[in-house]
Order: structure tokens, then C-alpha cells, then sequence
């Protein structure tokens, strides 16, 4: 079966996001002093090693900071930013970066660290605190030269122009073009120890983003390439990943960078439904964007026809062109992996659908979803979930 042809409209405007460099193979990441002087605007000074604590905890930090000072870089290494970064947090590690003088900024961890990083980058340059630039940044604005290091695969955050953080319990964007950073650095002996349920999660987390940035209304002619080599890859690979496959991690830790790239065309109604779930039980990204992904793809069950059949090809390894089929090829490769597929299973109760729909509507709306959201539509969305019955939910949305 091969699919019909589709890409977004060649003459809509468009721009397509994705760092200047992005460096690859095994050991890179203790190559940064090179990769600092030959690919990025570093003209030295002390640079700001960002880390996450579970990574330095396994052994993979030392290196790095070894191989940084070996070649003459003076280094302060700051953790403490957890999985979900509070602007105080966050705070704290940019008035330090800026009480040493440091001139750029290494970020090495999951999407929460190198968030972070990005604000780091911008506050070095143009002061303020975090909650100063919620919503649009100016592009135009200089950040710290920056240099993002992944060790998950999943949050592309290597390649996206939107840093996440909470400020008073919510989870709030910044979207700038510059957060795209001058260099990322795909190493992936730092991903070759990751347990199998973070493997699952945020390989789950890269195929959101696959799928929802092709129903972007800003996907671009790049960012769509970018979806369907992310979908083959993670089809693929991902479980075969999961089972510990190391080529087939490494392949899905490109999976998760090409993923990245695609993100900057938006996502849609999945993430939405995604944050409502963490909102009312705190689980990690990835798990709720596992959970969401099925039902989004029934909410935007009204794609344009010939992008709905290559998205159930690739979703179905080319077994089908059926969004129902590809919504339930998602949600068993999840329920394979051990990750939550109903209410019940992610601790969310029955009673907390009303919550979950409302907060959904008006915190969360995506002018990039193809189809209008509403709150009606939401609610029976969510209530489908209680059982993970795709059935109920591709009925609730069918007209």
C-alpha cells in the first residue's frame, strides 16, 4: 500500500527553525570545548553548565566537565531544576550565573534542564526574571551563546524555539526564534543507560510532536519532512528501544531531535489535553502526552483526507489509512510499553472529567488545531478516556 501524495500548500509563508549546528556521534558531548570555538559565537569566559541531577548522579556530568576545563574553560555546574523547573529555581541558577560572569551557557539533561537553559541565555543578556518573558519574545533579542546537550529522547528541546516553566503551579511558554540554540549535540552514550520507562515516555513525547506538528496549521514543507521521518523512525524503533536495542535507541534519539525540529510548527490539541492530565495528577510529560495522543488524533478526525491516510500509514507501519486504526496502533504500542491508556491507570478519577474539560478550553487553546476546540467536545473527549474506549471518543468528535 503506498500513500497518497500531500505536503502543506509551497507558497504559504513559512519559516523553518533548526539549530545552526548540530553535532553527532559517540563521545561528542566530551568534545564541547571544540565544538564551543568552532560553532558558536563563545569568545570565552565562564560558561554555565546546566545539568540534571539524575544524569550527574549515573557519572555522565564528569566527563563533560572534565573535558570543559581540560580545554581551558572555566565552568560553573548548577543543578536543582527537577522535572518541572519553577521560575524560582530557574531564578536562582541565572542571578548565580550572572554573580560569576558567565558569557554562555551548556545545557545538558531532559527538556526541563535545557528550558531552562534557554532563559538562562536570554536573562544573561537582557536581565529580568523569568516571568518577564512568558508569551512572544522579541527574536531580535541576543541571548548567551547556547549549547544544548539532550540525554533523553523525546522532548527535542535541543531544537525548539518555546521554553517551559511554572510559575505559581502553572506551566507557562516563551516562544522565541532564538531559543533555537547555535548548537545541539547529539551524544548517545548519554542516553544508553536510560531506564526503559523513560525510553517509552519521552519516545511517546517525540511522536506527539510527530503528529500533532503535521496538523499544525503552521506546518511547513521542512517541518513536515521532519513529522514523517520522526513517525518512521519511532514506528520503527521505539519499542525495539524500549526492549534495549542500543542502535535502535541511538536511531531514536535522532528520532527525538528530528521531532524537535518539526515542533516548531506548533502543536495542537494533544498537548492541551496532555497538560490538563498533569494538571490534575502530576505525571511525567511524556506519559501524558502517551495518553493524549489516541484521543487527539480522534479529535482532528477531519484532516484533509489525503494527510489523514499518510498519517495512519505511517502511524500502522503502512497497514492501514484509518485515523481509527493509527489512534489504536498508538495506544497499544503505549499499553506495550507499560504506560498509562485510561483514567484509572494515570490516578485520574472519573469524577475530575468536568475539571479536566474546562481547564482544557480555556487554559490551553490552540489556534494551530485544525478544528475549532470547544468545551462540549473536550468533555466527551475526556470521559472516552475513563476506559480508553477510541471507539466513544472518535463518535464524540465525528461531527
Amino acid at each position: 500500500m503506498t500513500s497518497a501524495p500531500w505536503w502543506p500548500n509551497p507558497v504559504s509563508d513559512s519559516i523553518f527553525l533548526a539549530p545552526a549546528a548540530v553535532v553527532g556521534g559517540a563521545g561528542s558531548a566530551r568534545r564541547l570545548p571544540e565544538t564551543l570555538r568552532k560553532h558558536s559565537s563563545y569568545e570565552g569566559g565562564t560558561v554555565l553548565l546546566a545539568i540534571d541531577d539524575a544524569v550527574a548522579g549515573a557519572g555522565l556530568i564528569d566527563p563533560i566537565e572534565a573535558g570543559l576545563r581540560e580545554g581551558g574553560i572555566d565552568v560553573l555546574v548548577r543543578g536543582g531544576f527537577g522535572a518541572e523547573p519553577t521560575a524560582e529555581v530557574v531564578d536562582e541558577v541565572a542571578q548565580a550565573a550572572r554573580d560569576a560572569g558567565a558569557t554562555a551557557v551548556i545545557g545538558v539533561g531532559g527538556g526541563s534542564v535545557l528550558d531552562s537553559s534557554k532563559l538562562i541565555a536570554l536573562m544573561l543578556r537582557q536581565g529580568g526574571t523569568s516571568a518577564d518573558w512568558v508569551g512572544p519574545v522579541a527574536d531580535e533579542l541576543a541571548l548567551a551563546p547556547l549549547v544544548l546537550v539532550p540525554t533523553t529522547v523525546g522532548t527535542g528541546s535541543e531544537a525548539t524555539n518555546i521554553a517551559m516553566v511554572t510559575i505559581d503551579g502553572a506551566k507557562r511558554a516563551s516562544v522565541c526564534s532564538s531559543y533555537v540554540p547555535e548548537v545541539a549535540v547529539l551524544d548517545p552514550e548519554l542516553v544508553s543507560s536510560l531506564p526503559n520507562k523513560v525510553i517509552a515516555a519521552t519516545g511517546m513525547d517525540a511522536l506527539a510532536h510527530a503528529v500533532e506538528a503535521l496538523m499544525s496549521s503552521k506546518a511547513s514543507m521542512l517541518s513536515a519532512h521532519a513529522s514523517f521521518h520522526t513517525m518512521e523512525l519511532l514506528v520503527a524503533n521505539l519499542e525495539a528501544a524500549y526492549n534495549g536495542d542500543a542502535e535502535a535507541l541511538a536511531r531514536t534519539q535522532w528520532a527525538s531531535h528530528l521531532g524537535g525540529q518539526a515542533l516548531n510548527a506548533g502543536v495542537v490539541v494533544g498537548h492541551s489535553i496532555a497538560y490538563s492530565f498533569a494538571h490534575v495528577t502530576p505525571m511525567p510529560h511524556g506519559v501524558s502526552c502517551a495518553l493524549a495522543l489516541p484521543y487527539c488524533i480522534a479529535y482532528n478526525q477531519h484532516l484533509e483526507p489525503r494527510l489523514a491516510e499518510r498519517i495512519a500509514l505511517a502511524l500502522t507501519n503502512g497497514a492501514s489509512t484509518s485515523l481509527r486504526d493509527a489512534a489504536d496502533a498508538v495506544q497499544q504500542l503505549a499499553r506495550r510499553m507499560s504506560l498509562p491508556t485510561t483514567l484509572g491507570e494515570a490516578r485520574i478519577e472519573a469524577d475530575q472529567v468536568d475539571e479536566l474539560a474546562r481547564y482544557c478550553n480555556a487554559e490551553y487553546q490552540r489556534p494551530t488545531n485544525p478544528e475549532a476546540m470547544d468545551e462540549p467536545r473536550l468533555r466527551a473527549l475526556f470521559a472516552a478516556v475513563e476506559t480508553g474506549d477510541l471507539d466513544a471518543a472518535f463518535a464524540a468528535t465525528a461531527n
